[in-house]
């Protein structure tokens, strides 16, 4: 019997499909390039000691941290899914986990960025740091600046988004964003619960927590305080003018933005239209969306950490170039296993992004912005 022959429309349809397939195997492939990780996290005893001392019994701000970290949790992420560094820091509470105890908060970073210290030099091709600062103690931070950077060799600084009401572009932080500057540093915002200034406090001078996230008693705090605060703390920093006067000064946002593409438009349109408030000190400095994507491209990174494939990333790459972005993971604090955003990651990016911006997101942008890798 006389086997059919392949009509030449068959054949060219036939290559289409294989050069589509084959394309997509390159397409994944490139997903798995080597990662820089610059959203990560350290959870030791002594911190979870202190940590729980606080008061705050559940975790870093109730998000439930495990309780028996060890660096090896982290290195065991890493060969897993091929990151080759990590950038550490420690997330909220922070380090000054008590208002009204200076000595305590500025103990407690000390011993914290000389833990990160010590990793980093155990480790120098696989970790860096992020080092605290015991803030809202100004004079404090400023000393902890310099050591930090002189004798423990830090990458950056990690900043919450607030400490004890005190936001980014408050002008009593003036003093700490003029040494930064002048030492030409990176800060990574970290959320927090957000804290108004005017919440009650209990009988040890902690601030009541369902005064300052109203809902927290139904909704863990991380699950949309921390993007909130973060956006506020951020919007504070725009509309305030502190990049601009501290054009040395380089930040990486976390969680893709976090609420910043929700809030943004209406933002710039009701600043520019009445300004701040007549009762604040904040300095106002106008803005429009021409010069923040200007501003965006000369000073700030963000990194795509936690739930934001779906629909953050797709309005973000509307304000951002592709070498705005840089990888995270959030380990060992994030609320999903890394494996679903990996696959989140492997959908999403090779719609929006060529391979060699993808392998820019997951490594090259990060070497540029830290050049010590």
């Amino acid at each position: 019997m006389r086997t059919p022959s392949l009509s030449l429309l068959h054949v060219l349809s036939l290559a289409g499909l294989l050069e589509a397939h084959a394309g997509h195997q390159v397409r994944g492939t490139g997903l798995n390039t080597r990662k820089i990780d610059t959203h990560a996290h350290i959870y030791p005893p002594f911190y979870r000691d202190e940590v729980i001392a606080a008061g705050h019994v559940n975790g870093p701000d109730g998000s439930g941290a495990p309780m028996n970290w060890t660096i090896e949790d982290n290195f065991a992420f890493m060969e897993e899914y091929n990151v080759e560094k990590q950038y550490l820091c420690v997330a909220g509470p922070g380090t000054f986990l008590r208002p009204n105890n200076t000595e305590a908060g500025v103990n407690l970073t000390r011993r914290v960025n000389n833990y990160l210290s010590d990793l980093k030099h155990q480790y120098p091709d696989r970790i860096g740091f992020f080092a605290s600062l015991p803030l809202p103690s100004i004079p404090d931070a400023l000393e902890e600046i310099d050591r930090a950077i002189d004798d423990l060799g830090a990458d950056g600084f990690v900043f919450l988004s607030n400490y004890f009401g005190l936001y980014h572009g408050d002008p009593r932080l003036g003093p700490v964003y003029e040494k930064l500057n002048q030492r030409k540093a990176l800060i990574f915002i970290h959320p927090a619960v957000p804290c108004p200034v005017n919440a009650p406090t209990d009988v040890s001078g902690v601030q009541r927590m369902p005064y300052i996230a109203p809902m927290a008693n139904a909704y863990p705090v991380p699950m949309f305080e921390y993007i909130f605060d973060t956006t506020r703390t951020l919007l504070d920093i725009i509309l305030t003018g502190t990049a601009q006067r501290h054009p040395n000064l380089k930040w990486i946002i976390p969680h893709c933005g976090s609420a910043l593409t929700g809030a943004i438009d209406r933002v710039l349109e009701v600043s520019g239209r009445v300004g701040v408030s007549a009762t604040t000190d904040r300095q106002f400095f106008p803005n429009n969306l021409a010069n923040l994507t200007q501003l965006f491209e000369r000073q700030f990174w963000f990194d795509i950490a936690g739930f934001s494939m779906a629909n953050q990333i797709h309005a973000m790459v509307r304000l951002l170039k592709p070498n705005k972005f840089v990888y995270g993971s959030d380990v060992p604090l994030s609320p999903a296993p890394p494996s679903a955003f990996k696959e989140d990651m492997d959908e999403t990016l090779p719609t929006l992004f060529s391979d060699k911006e993808i392998e820019g997101i997951f490594r090259g942008n990060a070497l540029g912005l830290l050049p010590g890798n």
